[in-house]
């Protein structure tokens, strides 16, 4: 049956029709997305204004007309839609072309429109730009893949931790640095992993750290094997939109670093023969004790004490029973002292003690007689029984002193005047204690007409390539032929030279001697000898310094890369500025520089980098037993150090075969010491070098 209206009815349709054509023409053009709708031809029937943006061009360009940016791939597609007689297809990816040529990525979804009996007689599409989504999602990609690559790449481990301490992520590197295996670690708890010692203080930074605060700090883990691993560590905050959801732990073995700070601190202040601390570790000692001592109101007692006798097993067994005695005093003095009391190695033969904690001055009697008796307790030498006594000076704080080192001196001026009095006994210091500067005075005059009369000489003591097995140089040693006292080392009398200051002209006669010696030497055939003499603090001093031993290698001919100025670590550390100005100087003649005694001192060993060096001298007190695995680590230690900073090394002090054996696996081939000869007076040295090659 057919339906009528009236004209009222259809202005009313037509109105409202016109009302929706209104409204979704609103909509479409203001859409965010790119709409048009074609017919079975692919001619535009409709567009919106977001299309003729994306696309470049106008409605009037396009209605009735083919769409001219269609690609093969698209066309191709829509066949296959139109053939299968199925049309709504959601989310296809195309490149469409821009009306300049430029290829555009877009996002597809097509939508049939049918007529009244249900045929399909157009399509609609509506197109999304997905150039900016492809470029973010490619940045994101490239960004987790980098991340990605820095995480399993790290040389240094990562670890990734949730809020609730959980382990979560390890990279491979933590792996390697642990022992576990990622499986593992998952089961792993920050407890069974810290050292206990060390626990707390990684619980108080990973709560920092959850709060949004870094933190940089080091402590210890266990490997799985158990071995202990020191770290750096870094704690920085996972975000994740504003949010903290975790803790990355980056770690960094430094081990090796720690061990080296400890060798280091170790050499800096306990002695490496005897494993006592040093002078500059009592000292410190000595100090803290001041301080109780003035809140208890107590006195401290300084003991210093001398061995007597052990010159002579020194010089006529050798340094290395010798050092055997030391190590064992060392060992019976501690067995003298209460728990709280410390002693120290001077240098030599000399200790010292600190007893804190003193009401009386009869209150260190105890002690000093249990030294004293133990110390005249025989030494087992080569199967016999040798036997030594000591010598004990007392000084007591505040009485003789309120310093530490006026205690000390003050103690070992006691100590003297022991020994002026038959030795093996103690005596306490007192201000009438002259006797000794009276002595000093004696000698000192006596230097100086030593000075005047030549009683000073020269011995030589070869330093040997034993690869070569050749002679390569000599240390020059001073002696003094006194006119009454026989033959006299430098113990007997440079330090009194230095304090008088009869060092310097003593040291040019020194200098003068050594070179012209070498020089005639170098004459008679042996071209490539060096001459290693030592300098003092004091004479490093004099502001001539550097002209003097120009003159000197001018007047007696030496060429300056022969000459090798050697100096002690405790003079490297004092006036560091001056040391550096002299040594730069000596450098610029062509002079060669060395270390003596490396690792005996100071050990500040930031100056090796700062003066301009050339040998280290490895003291003796480190090869004493060269096959205990510490002793061995540290010539090893300094043998690598002076490689990595392109140094010269001769090892002092070789004294057994066993040494010279195993000396060359540990980097050392020049060698000094009595194994090859004693230090001899010129002619002996020169008949030795005419006897062997080189």
């Amino acid at each position: 049956m057919k339906t009528s209206y009236t004209i009222e009815q259809i202005n009313k349709l037509e109105k409202d029709l016109h009302y929706i054509q209104e409204v979704v023409d609103a909509l479409l053009d203001h859409a965010a997305v790119a709409f048009v709708v074609c017919d079975l031809q692919h001619r535009v029937q409709y567009m919106n204004q977001i299309f003729e943006q994306m696309f470049g061009w106008s409605k009037e360009e396009l209605m009735g007309q083919p769409l001219p940016n269609m690609t093969p791939s698209e066309l191709t597609t829509y066949s296959k839609l139109m053939a299968a007689n199925n049309w709504e297809y959601d989310r296809m990816d195309f490149q469409r072309r821009h009306k300049n040529g430029l290829i555009i990525q877009v996002r597809e979804t097509i939508t049939p429109i049918q007529d009244q009996q249900g045929s399909i007689v157009a399509y609609a599409s509506i197109l999304w730009n997905i150039e900016d989504q492809i470029k973010s999602e490619r940045s994101l990609k490239e960004s987790r893949q980098q991340f990605q690559s820095l995480f399993d790449n790290n040389p240094d481990a990562v670890i990734a931790l949730d809020l609730k301490g959980n382990l979560i992520n390890v990279n491979p590197a933590t792996q390697k640095l642990t022992g576990y295996t990622k499986e593992e670690f998952s089961k792993l708890t920050l407890t069974s992993l810290c050292v206990p010692e060390h626990l707390d203080r990684i619980i108080q930074r990973l709560e920092r750290t959850m709060l949004g605060r870094p933190q940089n700090f080091e402590a210890a883990i266990f490997h799985k094997n158990g071995t202990r691993i020191e770290l750096n560590l870094i704690l920085v905050p996972i975000s994740i939109d504003g949010e903290i959801s975790g803790v990355y732990f980056i770690a960094k073995n430094i081990t090796q670093r720690k061990e080296a700070e400890d060798l280091i601190q170790y050499m800096a202040y306990y002695d490496a023969l005897t494993d006592l601390p040093n002078r500059r570790m009592f000292e410190r000692k000595v100090t803290a004790f001041l301080n109780e001592a003035d809140v208890h109101r107590s006195k401290i007692a300084i003991l210093y004490l001398d061995l007597d006798g052990f010159k002579f097993i020194n010089d006529s067994l050798g340094h290395g029973y010798g050092d055997q005695v030391l190590k064992e005093v060392a060992e019976r003095l501690k067995r003298c002292l209460r728990e709280h009391d410390t002693v120290g190695r001077m240098g030599g033969d000399e200790f010292t003690i600190c007893l804190p904690y003193m009401n009386q001055y009869e209150d260190a009697d105890p002690v000093s007689n249990r030294i004293l008796n133990e110390i005249r307790k025989p030494f087992q030498l080569q199967g016999q029984d040798y036997y030594l006594s000591a010598s004990i000076g007392i000084a007591f704080y505040p009485e003789h002193g309120t310093h530490a080192e006026d205690l000390i001196h003050n103690a070992d001026t006691a100590l003297y005047k022991v020994k002026e009095h038959g030795k093996n006994n103690v005596k306490m210091y007192s201000k009438s204690m002259n006797e000794e500067a009276v002595q000093r005075r004696r000698l000192e005059n006596e230097l100086h007409k030593a000075l005047q009369l030549d009683e000073f000489i020269l011995h030589y003591q070869p330093q040997i390539d034993v690869k070569t097995n050749s002679i390569i140089g000599m240390e020059a040693l001073i002696r003094w032929e006194h006119p009454t006292r026989n033959l006299l080392y430098p113990n007997d009398f440079i330090a009194l030279a230095e304090e008088s200051g009869l060092i310097v002209p003593i040291g040019q006669k020194v200098l003068e001697l050594a070179c012209k010696q070498c020089k005639d030497w170098q004459e008679m055939g042996h071209t490539d000898l060096r001459i290693g003499v030592n300098l003092s603090q004091i004479q490093l001093r004099q502001p001539d310094l550097v002209e003097s031993v120009r003159r000197v290698l001018e007047m007696t001919g030496l060429e300056p890369s022969f000459l090798e100025l050697e100096i002690t670590e405790s003079i490297a550390m004092h006036n560091t500025d001056l040391v550096i100005e002299q040594l730069n100087g000596l450098v610029a003649l062509g002079v060669q520089i060395s270390i003596d005694d490396f690792g005996t001192g100071f050990s500040s060993l930031s100056y090796l980098s700062k003066f301009p060096i050339h040998r280290l001298k490895i003291d003796r007190s480190f090869i004493t037993n060269i096959t205990n695995k510490s002793e061995s680590a540290i010539v090893s230690s300094i043998v690598g150090l002076a490689q990595n900073l392109n140094l010269g090394v001769i090892v002092e002090g070789v004294e057994t075969e066993l040494q010279r054996i195993t000396l060359p696996a540990l980097g050392c081939h020049e060698m000094q010491g009595y194994l090859f000869s004693r230090p001899m007076p010129a002619i002996q040295f020169g008949s030795i070098l005419e006897s062997r090659i080189g």
